[in-house]
């Protein structure tokens, strides 16, 4: 995993973070804690700030790519054995399909169709159509069937006849009995959409009245606000959960450019993780702190492991720009996201597009604050906001799957896909509005790998359904009533890492 264009971005973006900073700098004997510069000074050293930024990531991404043009981002060559596959069609069931020219048209908007394209979308297209069997009925026309996969088998059992499937096949009726009775939209609600805008515009504010001012109380409240207003509309947005307007929902998913840009949450989260949920080679999530951190025993063990109860906290707080910036430059210009996930092939726009993307990102958390404060202050602007943005992602998203049952939910052959969904997945603290908040509605996390397509404002409704069935069909709903008690299982799992396990294994 840890391979020499992963070890070469840390640098480069190590090297990149400084330069940037002391490019903008600002003499200190030019200003005091405020915003002292005149305003035509101040326009001018932000462009010039911006300028070096984009040189900068530019020239990073650009080396990237020309020194890997022959290998990246080639979808269609499918994962390890794998048989190749058309880049410009879609496949579903080892059957190909030619939806380019309904891509205008699909009611869930263009990007589940844009994301899914030159791979295998069967289980993106059973997971986001379990509520309606319309579109299977309406793919057959686009069927191109001299381009079928030859030799397609699924990790997964399909046949919804089988006895396997027999829970998948009845939380999804009871699913939708409950939002036909309830005339429930399964998009966000007009009142936490309100919700949303408020909070996004009152957060905006403050970054200008308080954060961008110098106040250093702000530096934390504000990093906080910025989580709290992106965490739920960016993550039901970037599951096409949140509008369907294709506009109304790209506005959400790329107004917050700092997190992640969204080509690489598509291909790490609603991709990679979704579909192979804690499957060892197969889940990027699982990946993310090798080689230096590991919460799968199945990895080679390494003699720091043995430390990693004492820097898990460091691991947090750096998880955002390495998911903004390293892996994102990793996966783009290596062709894989983390060596497991083949990166979708970007055309030229849409590649130049990804770059200012990550330009805009970094001027925003770190050239904006070199050009505003002295040196110092201006570089624990910029940490923090990435640290305590970093910290609320893991906060929410580790406790989801890194348990020790979850992750020993290994997949058995012709496993119903719905089954594994809710044996790897865990909740936390259903009654808690609190939580509820800060997590975006993430700690109802079964329900939402069982229908990533419905908005988290919906699935505290879906959760009694779920839990009824997983106990008639035997199957384990992980589930804590409290954080304290989620937060203990994953730090068990944590200290599991760091034992000596290569003799057991």
């Amino acid at each position: 995993f840890f391979t020499k264009p992963l070890m070469k971005s840390v640098v480069f973006f190590a090297i990149l973070f400084v330069a940037s900073g002391l490019s903008a700098s600002v003499p200190l004997d030019t200003q005091d804690e405020g915003l002292d510069l005149e305003q035509s000074d101040l326009v001018v050293r932000l462009c010039w700030s911006f300028f070096y930024i984009s040189v900068l990531v530019g020239g990073i991404y650009v080396w990237g790519l020309c020194r890997n043009s022959d290998a990246w981002g080639d979808v269609s060559k499918g994962q390890e054995d794998e048989e190749p596959l058309d880049p410009k069609l879609w496949y579903i069931h080892g059957k190909a399909y030619d939806l380019e020219k309904f891509m205008s048209r699909h009611p869930g908007g263009y990007r589940p169709l844009m994301v899914s394209r030159g791979r295998d979308a069967t289980e993106l297209f059973e997971s986001y159509h379990s509520l309606t069997d319309v579109p299977h009925e309406m793919i057959k026309k686009f069927a191109v069937p001299s381009k079928d996969m030859k030799n397609y088998k699924s990790m997964f059992n399909w046949d919804m006849s089988a006895k396997s499937n027999a829970f998948a096949v009845e939380v999804r009726q009871a699913v939708r009995e409950h939002i036909k009775n309830n005339k429930i939209d399964t998009m966000v609600p007009t009142r936490v959409l309100i919700y949303c805008i408020s909070i996004t515009a009152f957060t905006v504010w403050m970054t200008y009245k308080y954060y961008w001012a110098g106040h250093w109380w702000a530096n934390f409240v504000v990093p906080t606000l910025w989580w709290i207003s992106f965490v739920q509309a960016f993550h039901d947005a970037s599951h096409f959960a949140f509008t369907r307007n294709n506009w109304h929902s790209a506005f959400w998913v790329y107004f917050w450019p700092y997190f992640s840009s969204p080509t690489t949450w598509d291909h790490q989260h609603v991709i990679g993780h979704h579909i192979w949920t804690n499957v060892f080679k197969k889940d990027p999530d699982l990946n993310h702190g090798m080689p230096v951190f590991r919460v799968h025993t199945r990895f080679s063990y390494r003699p720091w492991f043995r430390f990693q109860m004492m820097w898990v906290w460091f691991i947090w707080v750096v998880s955002t720009f390495f998911l903004s910036l390293i892996f994102d430059w990793s996966g783009l210009t290596s062709g894989t996201y983390h060596g497991i996930l083949p990166y979708q092939r970007l055309t030229p726009i849409r590649t130049a597009a990804h770059i200012f993307g990550r330009i805009v990102s970094l001027f925003l958390t770190t050239g904006i604050p070199f050009v505003l404060f002295p040196f110092w202050k201006a570089l624990a602007w910029s940490v923090s906001f990435y640290a305590i943005y970093g910290f609320f992602f893991m906060l929410i998203t580790q406790v989801n799957h890194i348990t020790e049952d979850c992750l020993e939910a290994a997949v058995k052959p012709d496993e119903c896909w719905a089954v594994h969904q809710a044996k790897t997945s865990h909740g936390f603290a259903h009654g808690s509005w609190f939580w509820w908040v800060v997590s975006g509605g993430l700690n109802f996390q079964v329900e939402h790998h069982l229908f990533p397509g419905i908005n988290s404002n919906h699935l505290a409704g879906i959760a009694p359904i779920v839990q009824r069935l997983c106990k008639k069909h035997g199957i384990p709903y992980a589930y804590s009533p409290t954080y304290y008690e989620a937060i203990v299982k994953y730090l068990a799992v944590v200290a599991n890492g760091a034992k000596d396990n290569r003799k057991i294994n």
